[in-house]
């Protein structure tokens, strides 16, 4: 299953294309050989200047798209013991790396939103099962690059949705709209044909800040007023989450329907010192991450944050259920409250 670009920037997030039976045998083919692995996407992802990663376990998710969707049935990238620590490599969300230094509000009407999200897994853990709880422990979040951005688009966030028919815009909240996969051609209860985007101008915003640093400013000029400004920056990972409860290839929009294994959360304060407790639906739990943001409201009003291409290393914990036979209470003291995704 693949995502074709479409001609307006509205039809970006609905539009997919499939692929014929023999085709997608082919591909079968190729996966049980072991034929299919990470796509490399030329020009995009690679800024001239990148931090060096600290730790000896680093999984790269910078140099390569390892995927962008979530789905239970991904193989692993890597495996790791409770109590290891793990530097996750990760491209900043709409994939366009340094291209980002000279994007332009035109420019952005064009992006490719099927490339949206790559992130970085899935980090499998050991004797993580179905009915634990992941806890995972975020040890440093730093930039990887000196530069981040943020867009405001007529056709996504908040400003996107300001249409004449006032549900229109809770669309793509759906359930139906997460599915990527099997069914080819609009996704089911996608945004109707005759409800254009928003009118508005498409904006882009460039920030400049120390790589490898995970405190101090996010600097800016203006583009109307030429006046220099800064903004406190706090990294985190907007994306953080563990394979789905059910089959199937969902998205990366929120919210996730899912039961709560985490997903596009945008939450600002899972910063470095934060646990986040995720439920266990597949063996090894399948974490993944992405979306670094180095500075961010309650929320994206449009659609982004302060993007940028993040390190985070990571250590992770399994809290095994009440009958399970391993289950052991945790005595370990909690320095900070955890931020726990609820089941649905």
């Amino acid at each position: 299953m693949c995502f074709a670009h479409s001609a307006t920037a509205s039809d970006v997030l609905h539009v997919q294309a499939g692929v014929g039976p023999e085709a997608a045998r082919s591909f079968a083919q190729l996966a049980d050989a072991g034929g299919l692995g990470a796509v490399d996407v030329a020009g995009s992802g690679t800024p001239e200047t990148v931090a060096a990663p600290r730790g000896e376990r680093i999984l790269d998710g910078y140099g390569q798209v390892l995927h962008n969707r979530w789905n239970r049935d991904l193989e692993p990238a890597v495996t790791v013991r409770p109590g290891e620590e793990i530097q996750l490599l990760c491209r900043d969300a709409l994939d366009i790396g340094d291209q980002a230094n000279t994007l332009t509000p035109d420019g952005s009407m064009t992006l490719d939103l099927g490339r949206i999200h790559p992130l970085t897994g899935p980090v499998h853990i050991e004797g993580a099962e179905p009915g634990d709880i992941l806890e995972v422990e975020i040890l440093d979040v730093s930039p990887l690059v000196d530069f981040g951005y943020s867009t405001v688009s007529p056709a996504l966030g908040l400003f996107g949705t300001l249409r004449p028919e006032s549900l229109a815009g809770l669309a793509p909240w759906l359930e139906a709209s997460q599915l990527s996969d099997p069914s080819p051609g609009r996704v089911p209860s996608a945004l109707p044909a005759d409800q254009p985007f928003n009118s508005g101008a498409a904006y882009v915003q460039l920030y400049r800040f120390e790589r490898g640093r995970s405190s101090g400013y996010a600097t800016f000029v203006g583009s109307d007023s030429g006046r220099r400004a800064r903004i406190p920056i706090a990294p985190f990972l907007g994306i953080m989450g563990v394979a789905p409860m059910r089959k199937g290839m969902y998205r990366t929009f929120p919210p996730s329907f899912n039961g709560g294994m985490g997903g596009n959360i945008d939450v600002r304060q899972i910063t470095t010192g934060s646990r986040l407790q995720l439920p266990v639906y597949a063996e090894g739990a399948l974490f993944s991450a992405g979306d670094g943001h180095m500075a961010q409201g309650d929320g994206e009003i449009s659609g982004t944050a302060i993007e940028t291409l993040m390190s985070a290393t990571l250590r992770f914990s399994v809290i095994k259920t009440p009958s399970s036979p391993d289950h052991a209470p945790s005595s370990r003291p909690r320095t900070r409250p955890s931020a726990r995704c609820p089941q649905r």
